[in-house]
Formats: structure tokens, sequence, C-alpha cells
């Protein structure tokens, strides 16, 4: 993507050795004035960016750093949940605490846990959970019930780290686009392969098939068939990753990002780790972002097409606007314009309706249909104690999927009893997010069951079906529901179910169990095939 729009601006901040400037440029990089960074950034906040999520939910230093006490207490009760102040790996697990290392020159130091859920070598990202809180005494600082935090760096570039004042006023929310996480966090997008996920997702945000394909068509060409690791005048299928092209001139990413920096530091400020910028998810997002706020006159322009052909010319030439857009003669644009036909010629047939109301954090496979994907997006894919019931719908909202607090909010009622636990509320949630049956009851298993057996929509066995499970397949038995999704979850954990459970836990992976004794398989008969299912 040439010549397009204002640019970033290169260079870095001064950095003085003072504790708190070095820790901030070393975390959030250059923060600049970008023109296009607050807008364009998933991140989408309206405030200044912190260096750091609150590592408690409460948000308030109980006791400051000082030369006697080099850390920050943060007065919690016993079982609070932890959460990772910046994105990092997993150093150290052990005497009652855990270590985070951000980068190099970077150390997080948390102390006193009640339930440690991580382990040495894990990735964790900003605002992820890490474990529960504990108690202990220290001799400067607080006692009993507390979590005692620390901000180690390097600060004169010697490999020698040092207990630094991270100051209470580094410490924000982390960053949030439209009410939710940018893209899909966990969840898939629809399609077997990037093409087929980018046309889907930009149809499930409100643009027509045609206008989608023509977007799309522009893609292929840009970066050889959708690649979000292709940095531009390298071999197709060479993969640079976002830390690698952060300072090079060149374009970058699905629509090649001229320079990759656009993207990359944008992203970087908002606190997006580098793994994620190299995501197909976050690059959509990343995209309808900026079609939403700064090239909202190329969407504009867009969304006035009616064929993929159009379509393709008027986003190569408000949007991509390529060295020689100017000429709407260009075999460049013929190319495009071929791709595009492609693309609607091959996936328009399967792709959702159109979704105009769907948002960055639930329109990964919202009104799809699919029902297993809409569940995989919104329920947790592993086990943690951090996932258990806390005591209040406020405290699961705490705990549970971001993803699916929102759909909640959207689709079922976040007031109901112990709504984000409850595995009745879930699995309607998945139905009517999905659009596969909105008329599906909100709440209470035996009535659901009845429902599926009477609406003539569902087929049922009480055993496993002819040919085997297939992925959106509902469990109902007495007292409890849940869904099969196909393999899935941690690796190496054979997790291939999904599930809340009433007072006990918010939407995570679980095992398929109880077919053919405790519970009945229902499936719907008109659910669409996904790329997970069997036509």
């Amino acid at each position: 993507m040439e010549n397009k729009g204002p640019l970033l601006l290169g260079g870095a901040l001064m950095v003085f050795l003072l504790p708190l400037i070095i820790a901030i440029a070393l975390i959030v990089g250059s923060l600049m004035s970008l023109p296009d960074a607050e807008a364009a950034g998933c991140g989408g906040s309206t405030g200044e960016v912190k260096p750091f999520s609150w590592p408690t939910d409460e948000k308030e230093v109980d006791e400051e750093w000082s030369d006697d006490h080099q850390g920050l207490d943060f007065d919690v009760d016993e079982k609070s949940p932890v959460y990772a102040v910046d994105s990092g790996e997993v150093i150290k697990v052990a005497d009652n605490q855990i270590w985070i290392r951000h980068e190099k020159a970077v150390e997080f130091h948390y102390q006193f846990f009640h339930d440690m859920s991580v382990k040495v070598g894990d990735k964790v990202e900003r605002g992820q959970q890490i474990g529960t809180s504990g108690s202990g005494d220290e001799e400067h600082g607080a006692s009993g019930e507390h979590l005692h935090f620390e901000l180690w760096v390097d600060q004169l570039g010697n490999g020698k780290l040092v207990n630094t004042d991270p100051k209470e006023d580094s410490f924000g929310d982390p960053p949030t686009a439209a009410g939710g996480s940018c893209g899909c966090g966990s969840g898939p997008l629809i399609g077997s392969d990037n093409q087929q996920k980018a046309f889907n997702f930009l149809v499930s945000n409100g643009y027509t098939k045609e206008q989608s394909a023509g977007a799309v068509g522009n893609m292929v060409e840009e970066s050889y068939g959708v690649r979000p690791l292709q940095l531009q005048d390298t071999p197709e299928g060479k993969e640079t990753t976002a830390q690698q092209a952060e300072n090079n001139s060149a374009g970058w990413g699905i629509v090649q990002w001229t320079p990759a920096s656009k993207i990359i530091k944008a992203s970087r400020a908002q606190g997006v780790p580098y793994e994620t910028i190299g995501t197909l998810e976050h690059q959509l997002a990343f995209l309808l972002k900026e079609l939403q706020t700064n090239e909202k006159p190329a969407s504009d322009q867009l969304k006035k097409t009616t064929t993929p052909e159009a379509a393709a010319y008027a986003f190569g030439h408000y949007y991509e606007r390529f060295a020689g857009h100017g000429d709407p003669n260009s075999q460049t644009y013929a190319d495009r314009k071929t791709a595009a036909r492609l693309v609607f010629n091959t996936f328009a047939g399967s792709s959702p309706g159109a979704n105009p109301g769907a948002t960055p954090a639930t329109a990964c496979a919202e009104g799809s249909g699919d029902i297993a994907a809409v569940a995989k997006n919104l329920a947790w894919p592993n086990q943690r104690p951090g996932y258990n019931h806390t005591g209040s719908n406020d405290g699961d909202a705490k705990v549970a999927k971001p993803e699916f607090v929102a759909a909640m909010k959207k689709f079922n009622d976040p007031n109901g009893y112990q709504a984000y636990t409850d595995c009745g509320r879930f699995v309607a949630t998945v139905m009517h997010m999905s659009g596969a049956d909105p008329d599906f009851p909100e709440v209470w298993t035996p009535a659901q069951f009845e429902y599926m057996k009477t609406s003539g929509k569902y087929d049922s066995w009480h055993g496993e079906p002819p040919g085997g499970m297939k992925p959106g397949d509902i469990l109902n038995g007495p007292g409890h529901t849940y869904l099969y999704v196909g393999p899935w979850g941690e690796e190496g954990k054979g997790y291939n179910s999904a599930s809340g459970s009433l007072g006990g836990h918010v939407p995570y992976a679980e095992h398929l169990y109880g077919v053919g004794g405790q519970f009945t398989v229902f499936r719907l008969k008109n659910a669409p095939a996904g790329p997970d299912k069997k036509s």
C-alpha cells in the first residue's frame, strides 16, 4: 500500500537515564504524536495510553515504592485475580512468585499467590490472568492479604536489571476496541484459507459480497494471496515477523501497509504483542478500524460499488493508492479485478449474509450460522482455577472471556441468575449470536430439551449419531447442556467441547462425555457446513 495517507513519524523518544522514562520507552516504544495511531489502532482507547495494565482489579496502590520497600503493594482479598501488566514470557514460577520477562530489558515480578495458573515458558498477553492473590508479610510493606509487584529494568543497557519505581500513574485499563478485544482473540475466523476468512470477515462487518471480493482481490495482489507476514520485495511465502519488519520502509502485511511501522508501531503503542500483530485476525481488525476512521472516505467509495470489478478498482484507487493508481487502464487494476471476480465466484455461495451491526469484538462468526466457531470464540480454550465461579455476576464477568461478556449483553440476559456460568445461557448465546437458531430458549436446560424435541428443527439421538459427532452438536441431559466443537483447545489436552457450569465456572474447553448415557445429542437440521463440518 504505497504513498498512502499520513506516515508514522520516525525516530525515538530521547531517553534520559530516568527509570520511569526508560521503562516506558522500552515497553511501549516511541510514544510519538501519531495522527493515525489512535484512530487506526485496534485498541481504540480514547485516553492516554498507559505503559501497564493494572495487575489487580483494585486500581489503587496501597503501599508505594520507596528505598526500603522496592515495589508496589495492592490491597486485595485472597483469591482475587492477578493479571499480567504487559505481554511477555514466564521465566519463573516458584517461591510464591511469578516472573515475566518483557523482551530482554524488562521483567515484572509478582509475589504472594493463592493459585498460579501459568508455567515457565508460557507466553502471556497484557491483561491475561496469571493466578489468584494470596497473603504474606513484608518488613517495610503490607502484611496479610495483598499482591506485591516489582518492575526490573536494564537502565544502563549493560544487561543488569535494577529494581525500578514503576509509578502509580503508569497503570491503566487495557486498551479495548469497540467494546471488546481487537479481532477475535482466540476465536477462529471462518474459512478454509486466508482469502475466504478475509472475505467472510468483511461480509460479516457490513460489506456486500461484491465489495468484500473487491477488497480481498487487492489483498491477493498486494501480499501474494493474503499473507500477514509478507514483506514487500521478498519472495512469495517468505515470512517476515512484525518485530523484524518494524523499522523497514517497505510495505508489509495483507494490504502492504507502507512503511511497515504504520500498523506495527500503532499497534505496539496500544499494547499489542508482536506475535498478535502478525496474525490475520489482528490485521483484518486493524484494517476495519481504518475503514471506520481515518480511511472512511475509501470505505464510503467501496460501499457505492455493486460488482467485484468496481469494488476492486475503488479499494485500489481510494485505499491502496499504489504507484500509478491514477491510471484507470493500468494493468494493476486489471489484475485486481480478475482476482476479485475469482474470489467472488469461489466464496460468495458459502458466505454468511452481511451483518452491518457487527463489530470487531463479536464479528468473528457472528451471523455465520457456524455454531462451533462461535462457541470457540466465546469460551476459553483451556481450564484454569481463575475461571471458577466468583460468587457474583459482576465477578464472573471479570473472569469470563471478554467476547462472551460482550455477546451476553447483546444476545442474552447478563443479569440472570449466575448468568456468566449458566450452561444453558452459554449454549443459547451461541445459538443466538451465530444466527443458527434465534428462537432457542435463553435459559433452563429442561426448557431447552423440550424445545429441541418438539420444534421440528432438530434431529436427536440417545447415543452417538450415525457417522459420529459433528461440530455444533448440542448435548442436553438432566441439569446440564454443552456443545461439541470438534478437536480444540490447548495442545495435547484433547479438548473437543465447550460449556459453562452453573455456579462452577465460566465457559471453557471440556472433554466430550455422557453420550448415550446421561445426554441426548441434538443436531440442527439446517445448520450450514462450516470449515470443520461435513456437508
